[in-house]
C-alpha cells in the first residue's frame, strides 16, 4: 500500500476517515496511547507524592517528562524524516511499553524508588517528543488534506474519552489494587497499542528527507523561517508556548490539590483528572458546530482562554464539587485547543514543510519544563492554588495579546480596520 491509496474515501461526513483501514488502526492505537499517558501522569504523580511528601518533587517528575521535548523536538523530527513513519511510531511505542514494564517489575520486586520515576519520565518524554508529531504527520497521508480536520476531531473524541477513563482507571486501580494495579494496566494498554501499530501498512515519509546532519540543520532553519512567514502557524505556536508554560503545569499539581486542599485519596485524584475529560467530550460537540461558523484560529484562541478561566475557578475552590465543575469548563476549552492546534498547522503548511512545522510545534510545547519548575516552586512558596491561579491569569493575558496583536492571525477581526 502507498501513501496515496485510500486517501480519497467514498464516504462523506465526519466518520469518512475511518474508511481507511490504516487510519482506523492508527486512531485506535492513538486512543490507547493517550490512555497510557493520562494514566501515567496520575499514577506517577501520586507515587511521587507518597514517596517524597513534597509538591516540589512531584513537579520534578513532570519536569523530567517535559524537558526532553525542546531538545528532541529541535532535531528529532528532522532525523525522523529519514524513516518510514509507521516504523518510527512502532519503535517509539515500544519505548513507552519498556518504561512501564520496568516500573511494574521494580514494584513487584519491592525496590521501586523515586529516581526510577524520573528516569522513566525522561525516557517517555524523549519518545513522546518524536512520536506525537510523527503520528500527526501520518494523518494527511492516510485521509487526504481535505479530511485533516475530520481526522483531528475523531482523534480528539478518543483523546477526550481517555482524559476521562485514563485518570479514573489509574485512580480506581491504585485505590483497589495499589500501585501495582495501576502499573499493570499501564503495561497492558501500551502492549495493545504496539500490536495495533504493528498492523500499519501505509509506507510514507517526508518528500525530501535531509541527507546528512548539515542538511538537517539547513532544513530546520528553513522550517523556522517558513513558520515566521505564516501568521496562522506563528500565532498558534505562540499560544502553544503560553499554554504549556503557564496553563498546563496545573496537571503536575493535581495530586497536591487532591490530597492537601480537597483531602482526597487516589480515587479523588482520578475524578479530578477525569473531569477535564468530561469537558473535552462536550467540547468536541461545541467545536464541531463552531467550525462551521468561525475560523480555526478563533476557535483555538477562544478555547485556550476558556481553559484558563476554568483553571482560575479551580484555584479559588476548596470544594470537590466546585473543583470538578471548574475542570469540566477547562476541559471544554482544551478541546478547542487540542483539535485546532494541529489542524491549523497541518492544513496551512505544505507537504514538504509539514514535518518541520510539526517539529516547530514540538519546540513550542517544549516550554512545558519551565512551567513545571515554575509551578513547583510557586506551590512550595505560596501553595498550589495560588500557583495555578497566577499562572492561569498570565496565560489568559498572553493569549489575548497574541490573538489581537499578531497581524493576520485573526483576519476576520482585522478586515474592518484595514479598509
Amino acid at each position: 500500500m502507498t501513501a496515496t491509496e485510500d486517501t480519497q474515501a467514498p464516504r462523506s461526513g465526519l466518520f469518512a476517515p475511518l474508511a481507511n483501514p490504516d487510519f482506523a488502526r492508527l486512531w485506535l492505537a492513538d486512543g490507547l496511547w493517550w490512555q497510557s499517558m493520562w494514566m501515567e501522569q496520575v499514577a506517577l504523580g501520586w507515587i511521587a507524592l507518597q514517596l517524597t511528601d513534597s509538591a516540589w518533587w512531584v513537579a520534578v517528575v513532570a519536569f523530567c517528562r517535559a524537558i526532553p521535548v525542546p531538545i528532541v523536538g529541535l532535531f528529532g523530527p528532522i532525523v525522523g524524516e529519514r524513516f518510514l513513519r509507521r516504523r518510527l511510531v512502532l519503535a517509539l511505542q515500544c519505548v513507552n511499553l519498556s518504561g512501564a514494564t520496568v516500573l511494574f517489575l521494580l514494584h513487584l520486586a519491592g525496590c521501586l524508588q523515586y529516581w526510577h520515576l524520573t528516569a522513566v519520565a525522561l525516557a517517555s518524554g524523549s519518545a513522546w517528543a518524536l512520536d506525537w508529531p510523527t503520528r500527526r504527520a501520518l494523518v494527511p497521508d492516510l485521509v487526504g488534506r481535505d479530511r485533516v480536520v475530520d481526522g483531528m476531531v475523531l482523534e480528539n473524541v478518543l483523546q477526550g474519552m481517555t482524559r476521562l477513563t485514563g485518570p479514573l482507571l489509574a485512580g480506581a486501580s491504585m485505590d483497589r489494587f495499589g500501585t501495582g494495579g495501576a502499573l499493570g494496566f499501564l503495561v497492558a494498554t501500551s502492549a495493545i497499542g504496539a500490536l495495533l501499530l504493528a498492523g500499519l501498512r501505509t509506507d510514507s515519509r517526508s518528500p525530501s528527507p535531509p541527507k546528512d546532519v548539515a542538511a538537517a540543520w539547513v532544513s530546520l532553519r528553513q522550517g523556522l523561517a517558513y513558520v515566521r512567514g505564516q501568521p496562522a502557524i506563528l500565532g498558534t505556536l505562540a499560544i502553544t508556548v503560553i499554554m504549556n508554560a503557564w496553563a498546563f503545569p496545573f496537571q503536575a499539581l493535581l495530586p497536591v490539590i487532591a490530597r492537601d486542599v480537597l483531602h482526597q485519596g487516589p480515587m479523588g485524584l482520578g475524578l479530578l483528572g477525569a473531569a477535564s475529560g468530561i469537558g473535552a467530550m462536550g467540547g468536541l460537540l461545541v467545536v464541531n458546530w463552531l467550525r462551521q461558523h468561525s475560523s480555526r484560529e478563533a476557535i483555538f484562541a477562544a478555547g485556550s482562554l476558556l481553559a484558563c478561566v476554568g483553571l482560575l475557578g479551580l484555584s479559588l475552590s476548596t470544594s470537590m464539587a466546585l473543583s470538578l465543575a471548574a475542570l469540566i469548563v477547562a476541559g471544554v476549552g482544551q478541546a478547542g485547543f487540542s483539535i485546532m492546534q494541529s489542524s491549523i498547522i497541518l492544513v496551512e503548511s505544505t507537504d514538504e514543510m509539514r514535518s518541520r512545522a510539526m517539529g516547530a510545534l514540538v519546540l513550542a510545547i517544549g516550554s512545558g519544563p519551565l512551567g513545571r519548575v515554575q509551578g513547583g516552586a510557586m506551590a512550595v512558596a505560596w501553595g498550589a492554588p495560588v500557583a495555578i491561579g497566577t499562572m492561569a491569569f498570565c496565560a489568559a493575558a498572553g493569549i489575548v495579546a497574541v490573538a489581537w496583536g499578531l497581524r493576520g492571525y485573526l483576519p476576520a477581526l482585522r478586515r474592518p480596520s484595514s479598509r
